[in-house]
């Protein structure tokens, strides 16, 4: 027995012989809701036995209902074999008191399969019209690889007249349900639908929402954009499922409202497949998310993408030896915005490409607080840990811990356009030689690389603004107190580890006015001299120990107002190289003179009488 049949017989033989009057344990299980005044199934004759064909009775117990204000169908423990479709009538409006409500409940819960109806045929089992119906409680079971099987749809008559037909209308409400080996477990058409704590095994399609083609009534809020909205998506458990929740149809890009929590995924392909708006994924797990060429992420944005936030999830596919892996944890296809959307919080594992993958250009993304471990494990540049194809313009990437990418040296942020207005800080990286790779930098950008040291910045492209560094403690003179900008080598050969140049601003004084100083590496060794810049002007690193100009680099021309030349002694003159100017001190008359150097001798120039200024 495989593991599939093992899922479905299981369920069914515990409650074979649970009949409405048998003693036993499931017999006595409570129902999932108050059954005063409902109907069962053996009030018609149902056997309830997995055996007899007890579809008549079912659909004469729902039948049974219908002129009732409020309709309720229980059905006891047992198995329901049904051998052809259950119908729930859309007839709302056709009496003044007929709302329309139905429930059909079980005493099933998520675990436990008491009550359970058994679609043995390949088609839909229960076809309900009603709006505000709901279901609970109940076990569906069907054979397996039915591509037609389909356990519950809610879809209202799109054929009934002008003003009794409302098809937007539906709010159905699925739980404590379990569905076993359908194709899809639950067609909805409509607004509206709370689909909680229910289980979810070895099929195709979970949940699949879509729009009425026809028949829509109202204004407003009831129409696209805003029609398709308010869903709550929450507590359950799809196992073995290649989609767990799609939207299909031409306007699933407007599929919004939709709270998707704390729902778990194992071994299947993807938790969410469609288009969404305005919505939040929170609290989800999937483990063993498989992959294959076309459908590749855990989450896949196939339109709309706008307004979007997902945090705490825990998405990714197997260990080595553990199961399969997913090209892509989260990703917006090329059809999707990618626009106003956040990202937080959540954890992103063993997957094969880029954890966080737009497809086209993205806007307004806010990345932050997500681990990102055993990514790229394809091994292939192309893939980070963001991958932005296209621009990106107002991203936000900061607080993420980033794991080392499996191609050596390969930044985990790669954006294959122009990056512009966007923030990259206070990132973790492992193992990668920078943090952001783009085709272009625009204007600004601030991007930092958290290193060795608290000041050392990997800054990109900061342009039509200034960075500003606010000291908060007083500053002490000489020290690094308030930030460097520095180009330094890590290499263990050639250039040698160690600060090259750059700029440094340091208090100069107790009150804690600011130098410059101007970092240059000697050309022989690793130590940085500095020349600095404060009030008082250029100050070299020591007296005459760096010149203006050079041999082979002369400054031809001196623009100098008020130069004055300090007097020395004679015997303080150095060797007379040609040209050369000195103010000395004459021991004969006790004045200065002008000297001239004439390469083998200082000669000295008479001065004349005094300069007239008119």
């Amino acid at each position: 027995m495989n593991r599939r049949q093992l899922l479905r017989t299981a369920g069914i033989a515990g409650v074979a012989t649970a009949t409405l009057g048998a003693v036993s344990a499931s017999a006595q299980a409570a129902p999932a809701v108050d059954v005063s005044g409902a109907t069962t199934p053996q009030d018609f004759g149902a056997a309830g036995d997995g055996v007899a064909d007890d579809t008549d009775a079912i659909q004469q117990a729902i039948d049974a209902q219908q002129a009732k204000p409020n309709k309720l169908v229980y059905f006891p423990p047992g198995t329901y074999r049904i051998t052809r479709t259950l119908v729930i009538p859309d007839v709302e409006k056709t009496e003044a008191t007929n709302f329309n409500r139905i429930v059909l409940a079980g005493a099933g819960t998520m675990g436990s399969r008491t009550s359970i109806i058994d679609v043995d045929f390949n088609g839909t089992g229960i076809q309900c019209g009603a709006p505000l119906s709901a279901f609970r409680g109940l076990a569906f079971v069907t054979p397996a690889s039915q591509t037609n099987s389909v356990a519950i749809q809610t879809k209202r008559d799109d054929t009934l007249p002008v003003g009794l037909a409302n098809t937007d209308d539906t709010d159905a409400t699925i739980t404590e349900c379990t569905f076993v080996e359908f194709f899809t477990a639950v067609k909805h058409v409509g607004r509206g639908l709370v689909f909680t704590n229910n289980l979810v095994a070895v099929g195709d399609v979970g949940l699949d929402i879509s729009w009425p083609t026809a028949g829509v009534a109202g204004t407003n809020v009831h129409v696209l954009p805003y029609g398709m909205r308010k869903w709550l998506i929450e507590g359950n458990h799809f196992h073995s499922m290649s989609f767990a929740i799609r939207t299909t149809g031409a306007d699933a890009d407007h599929f919004r409202g939709a709270i998707i929590a704390n729902n778990i995924l194992d071994i299947g392909r993807r938790l969410f497949t469609g288009g969404i708006i305005n919505s939040t994924f929170s609290g989800n797990v999937v483990e063993n998310g498989a992959t294959n060429a076309t459908d590749a992420a855990v989450i896949s944005v196939q339109s709309g993408g706008s307004n979007l936030t997902f945090t705490g999830n825990v998405l990714g596919g197997g260990e080595p030896g553990g199961g399969a892996r997913p090209r892509h944890a989260i990703e917006f296809r090329p059809e999707a915005a990618g626009r106003n959307v956040t990202i937080t919080g959540n954890s992103f594992n063993w997957v094969d490409g880029s954890p966080v993958y737009f497809a086209a250009a993205a806007s307004e993304v806010t990345i932050t607080a997500n681990s990102f471990d055993n990514w790229n494990l394809v091994a292939e540049e192309r893939w980070s840990a963001v991958r932005v194809n296209g621009n990106a313009t107002g991203m936000s990437v900061m607080g993420n811990a980033f794991g080392a990418n499996t191609v050596a040296g390969a930044p985990p942020v790669r954006v294959i356009g122009t990056l512009a207005g966007s923030t990259v800080v206070g990132n973790i990286v492992d193992g990668a030689s920078g943090l952001v790779y783009a085709d272009a930098f625009g204007p600004d950008n601030y991007i930092e690389r958290r290193s060795s040291g608290a000041r050392q910045h990997e800054l990109s492209a900061a342009k039509n603004g200034a960075l500003v560094v606010r000291a908060t403690t007083a500053p002490a003179p000489g020290t690094d107190a308030y930030g460097s900008f520095v180009a330094a080598s890590e290499q263990a050969t050639g250039a040698g580890p160690g600060v090259k140049g750059g700029v440094r601003v340091v208090p100069a004084n107790a009150s804690g006015a600011a130098a410059v100083e101007l970092l240059c590496s000697t050309n022989d060794t690793n130590g940085v001299a500095s020349m600095r810049v404060d009030i008082n002007g250029l100050v070299p690193t020591v007296d005459n120990a760096r010149d203006i100009g050079s041999a082979d680099r002369k400054i031809r021309t001196v623009f100098a107002h008020n130069l004055q030349l300090t007097v020395v002694s004679a015997a303080d003159l150095g060797e007379p190289a040609a040209g050369t100017v000195a103010l000395v001190q004459d021991a004969s008359t006790g004045s200065g003179v002008l000297a001239v150097g004439d390469g083998t001798a200082w000669r000295r120039l008479p001065l004349g009488g005094p300069l007239r200024n008119s």
